[in-house]
């Protein structure tokens, strides 16, 4: 299981030492798993490597690549056709390099006395984006035919939605007709009066990889691409959309 750093000094000089290692390891009946190039031109340096390996007759020797590594670097080495088995990516995935931090911010949206019915509430801004949703809020997810998603409804839960059609928040004039599609509810209750509801497994770190990976494969590719993405439609319910308008102008003072 031993791979050899080559590139100390010299990557190809690293290469032919790495390949004289590896013939006397078959002579030992042992196999050199790999060698790892961390500087330099990656896509270059990795095809030579590959030919200098294959023709030492070492095809199997695979070639790890590192440095800083994040996906369109490897993009962009798969599409210069770089021969590299595996890639080594630490710092940028690590560190969320182009994020460090995640915003979260808690906004009011409802409130109840206690025995009577919830009373949507919003916070208004100048800044239309940081303007609330009102209500209890449920998230309604849509499919084709062939399982992928086609776009998310967020709804109020005491106004159960009348049709399937989303409105941009940001843009009333953006609008996607969900109908004849099918759907799932996406939120899931943690706890209840205090108490945890799901087991242990449903919240373990894997099962959540596992669903991640599951709603990955179930995005369009148009969604995935690394370069200008196609957003993925995510609307408000007519009601919902409609509440959130009036309390806007109730709190702006502006009449119909």
């Amino acid at each position: 299981n031993c791979i050899l750093l080559v590139d100390t000094y010299d990557v190809l000089d690293g290469v032919r030492n790495a390949i004289i290692v590896a013939l006397e390891m078959e002579q030992r009946g042992q196999k050199l798993s790999g060698i790892r190039i961390d500087s330099g031109d990656l896509a270059w340096l990795s095809i030579q490597a590959r030919d200098l390996l294959d023709e030492a007759g070492l095809d199997y020797v695979k070639i790890v690549a590192s440095n800083d590594l994040d996906e369109y670097t490897i993009q962009s080495l798969h599409d210069q056709e770089a021969c590299i088995d595996a890639w080594g990516v630490g710092t940028r995935l690590a560190t969320a390099y182009d994020q460090p931090s995640l915003g979260g911010v808690y906004k009011l949206c409802a409130t109840r006395v206690p025995g009577q019915r919830w009373t949507p509430s919003l916070k208004v801004s100048e800044q239309v984006k940081k303007s609330t949703f009102p209500g209890v809020l449920e998230v309604r997810r849509y499919f084709d035919a062939d399982g992928v998603m086609v776009g998310d409804m967020v709804y109020d839960q005491n106004m159960p939605p009348r049709d399937d059609l989303i409105i941009d928040p940001f843009d009333d004039l953006r609008r996607k007709d969900l109908s004849s599609k099918d759907h799932q509810e996406l939120l899931v209750p943690l706890a209840r009066k205090g108490k945890a509801v799901l087991s242990a497994e449903e919240t373990s770190a894997i099962r959540a990889q596992q669903r991640t990976l599951a709603n990955l494969q179930q995005l369009h590719p148009s969604n995935k691409r690394l370069l200008n993405p196609h957003s993925y439609p995510v609307g408000l319910e007519t009601q919902l959309h409609g509440q959130r308008e009036a309390l806007i102008k109730a709190v702006r003072g502006i009449k119909d």
